[in-house]
């Protein structure tokens, strides 16, 4: 039933724009047709679509040829929860379709998606990530790009998969006797979405180094435990990037600093583009000695995903 709606919702809009539009003829040339965009998120691991579960928000630009905006639009999660997509009313050409996933006005500014801007803008970072030494986090990304051709002879309905555009690192300290600051440092802080001419696709280039990433740290006093999570653009299995735990009273380091790579290779983490990536590091303080450990998975292979 809600399939026959949505499909006799489609019909009686594109019936309406075209009369709107005074294009009611023999043929469609030169007409603006209505376009479906639907949205899923597969990644590479996970048998279900995990759009639903993993997308907060949508924001996407639609580009011509030259590189000019023709449309931009921004898409809440109550409208995703209504229609998993995307319905444009465009004018027939080609055009290319940019597409961010739970990029917030805090937390990650886009490059390319603002008047003026052409897709050769096209970035995103953290808003402060110029004028500051450290960020607390980004959003937890998901790109899409996608060629879209509109035409009379060609079918208005196009599925569109994301893929992953951050790592999530997390920490969990348990019985750490102070609240302490974590640095992960030596880390992109910015993407930037580039053509490859060879293989005629977009991929998510990481730029911007040695930036440190500085996320909140909530801490339970009674019980002596900490977390931490911080969102990271894309890195490579031999990141320099370092974890540091720091004992804010004194400024040392309550643990030496951990190299990601190092934790990379021990535990076999994929680090495949179409991954999605959690590492989960736990730290157990107990008497005077400290454990590091990938929580949960301290004697299997890490898997990808994670809430």
């Amino acid at each position: 039933m809600k399939l026959y709606k949505a499909i006799r919702f489609l019909m009686l809009s594109g019936i309406l724009t075209l009369v709107l539009s005074g294009c009611i003829r023999e043929s469609l040339e030169g007409c603006p047709l209505d376009t479906l965009l639907r949205f899923t998120y597969k990644p590479r691991g996970s048998a279900a679509d995990l759009f639903g579960e993993r997308v907060q928000r949508v924001r996407l630009c639609v580009y011509r040829p030259d590189g000019s905006i023709e449309h931009m639009q921004t898409l809440e999660k109550s409208e995703l929860d209504r229609l998993q997509g995307v319905e444009m009313y465009l004018p027939q050409g080609n055009y290319t379709v940019v597409l961010w996933a739970n990029a917030s006005d805090a937390q990650t500014k886009l490059g390319g998606f603002s008047e003026g801007e052409t897709i050769r803008n096209l970035s995103t970072s953290h808003p402060h990530a110029e004028t500051s030494a450290s960020i607390p986090t980004l959003d937890r990304l998901l790109f899409a790009v996608t060629p879209l051709t509109v035409s009379e002879h060609e079918t208005g309905d196009h599925t569109v998969n994301f893929s992953p555009g951050t790592i999530r690192v997390s920490l969990h300290l348990d019985g750490v006797s102070v609240q302490p600051v974590v640095h992960i440092t030596g880390m992109e802080s910015a993407l930037r979405p580039v053509f490859d001419e060879t293989s005629g696709t977009w991929r998510l280039q990481s730029v911007s180094r040695n930036k440190t990433f500085q996320p909140a740290v909530a801490y339970d006093v009674t019980n002596r435990h900490a977390n931490a999570t911080t969102d990271i653009p894309r890195f490579k299995a031999d990141t320099p990037g370092m974890v540091e735990i720091i004992d804010p009273t004194t400024g040392n380091h309550i643990v030496p600093p951990i190299s990601l790579a190092g934790l990379i290779a021990r535990y076999h983490i994929p680090m495949e583009e179409d991954i999605e990536v959690t590492i989960p590091i736990e730290i157990t303080f107990t008497n005077g000695h400290a454990k590091i450990t990938i929580r949960n998975w301290e004697n299997q292979n890490v898997k990808p995903g994670g809430v």
